[in-house]
């Protein structure tokens, strides 16, 4: 803090909002009191910041309870009905939302599949969905209140620009740019960031998953494609351009250079090689080997290694704490060889690999979360704009001690 009071009044001024946003969100309604015991922050300080974060109407003032006598206490709240957020994710073959508020607590979901492979069609999904979502929380509120979706995060299984609105490499998918952040956009009418599937597993790892509390991590997702998520010192890591975790092109010892080492196009090669349909996915080779199918057992095995030898390339050059292993690469057959692989091959290497725990739900929830942040520094830019006059000491507006 001492640092931040040389500088700006600004930072200074964004940093106690954001603690009490913080102390508020976790264990409100609280008192000036019990939020400067929490955040360690003066009383004036913390006055002052309730005094602009109620000026933008995310902070409310309770009701006093029952039990009081006398002078009421004040306490405060969030008012996790101001504004929400949307965290969407837009897969090959569905579009799930998440409506979150400014807590961070997921308040409706909702999932349609078999939409369009279009920009339009997906945008139009997840714009119906979104009004679902926030009529179903109405309905639970008495009254009920005008509810407004003012962020959204989106999720696209393709390398996004540090834009947040351009697609960059789309093998598969669509042919690129803007086009499908406009559309969101323009249907949701606020605004969107798209950003990779993955990256947003990560942040889903993160606060509800297997890395919580772990500062350098990858996940590491198989499913249509073959990527990874990256987190270093606690940040996401995008790379210069939006292209980290790209990995589904690594060396491996049994492939040419250049050569896909994992996704839909070697997967179809493995398939033909074992007999397999041409059109088999991940997912059908891990159910079949659930039902023990032993030609799925075999396909498996090369899977597997090829996913221990990515993970051990990775490692050489990051060595993170911890593997998280999300989509069907979570599942007992593949997991489980992914993790007895690189204990007996490359057990130097010292890998902790993990399956991950949060199941299909990771994108979308790493969606939402992305999406609840973005809402919570528009909320401090507009605190930061509200005049509540210069902090001082003195106990103007305090509960009485």
């Amino acid at each position: 803090m001492d640092l931040l009071l040389a500088g700006s009044p600004a930072p200074l001024r964004t940093f106690h909002a954001r603690a009490v946003l913080d102390a508020l969100s976790a264990a409100g309604p609280l008192t000036r009191a019990d939020v400067a015991a929490a955040t360690g922050l003066t009383r004036a300080a913390v006055t002052q910041a309730v005094r602009s974060l109620v000026g933008t109407g995310v902070v409310v003032a309770s009701e006093p309870g029952p039990d009081q006598r006398g002078r009421p206490t004040a306490r405060y709240r969030v008012s996790t009905d101001h504004g929400l957020a949307l965290g969407v994710d837009v897969a090959r073959d569905r579009v799930r939302v998440a409506l979150v508020d400014v807590t961070g607590a997921v308040r409706a979901r909702a999932e349609r599949r078999d939409v369009k492979a279009s920009p339009t069609a997906r945008a139009r999904a997840a714009a119906e969905l979104a009004r679902g979502c926030v009529a179903d929380v109405a309905a639970r509120l008495e009254p009920a209140p005008t509810i407004e979706v003012r962020r959204a995060v989106a999720a696209v299984p393709v390398i996004v620009g540090a834009d947040g609105t351009t697609i960059r490499r789309v093998p598969g998918f669509e042919k690129g740019g803007t086009a499908l952040h406009d559309a969101l956009q323009d249907a949701l009418g606020c605004p969107v960031r798209l950003e990779n599937d993955l990256n947003l597993a990560a942040v889903a790892e993160q606060h509800d998953g297997v890395a919580r509390g772990a500062g350098t991590f990858v996940v590491l997702g198989l499913g249509d494609g073959f990527g990874a998520g990256i987190v270093v010192d606690g940040r996401l890591h995008r790379g210069a351009r939006g292209g980290a975790g790209e990995i589904s092109f690594l060396p491996h010892p049994e492939r040419p250079l250049g050569a896909e080492t994992l996704g839909a196009g070697s997967l179809t090669a493995l398939a033909k090689e074992h007999g397999l349909p041409d059109d088999v996915s991940v997912r059908e080779v891990v159910d079949r080997a659930e039902r023990g199918d032993l030609v799925a057992d075999d396909v498996l095995d090369v899977v597997a290694e090829r996913v221990a030898v990515v993970a051990g390339s990775i490692a050489l050059v990051l060595e993170p704490e911890l593997f998280v292993l999300t989509d069907q690469a979570a599942r007992p057959p593949l997991a489980e060889r992914v993790i007895r692989y690189l204990a007996e091959r490359i057990a130097v290497l010292d890998l902790r690999v993990l399956p991950s725990t949060i199941g299909p739900d990771a994108v979308v929830l790493g969606a939402a979360h992305a999406a609840s942040d973005a809402l919570r520094e528009d909320v401090l830019r507009a605190a930061l704009a509200v005049d509540v006059g210069p902090e001082d000491d003195r106990a103007t507006d305090e509960e009485p001690s």
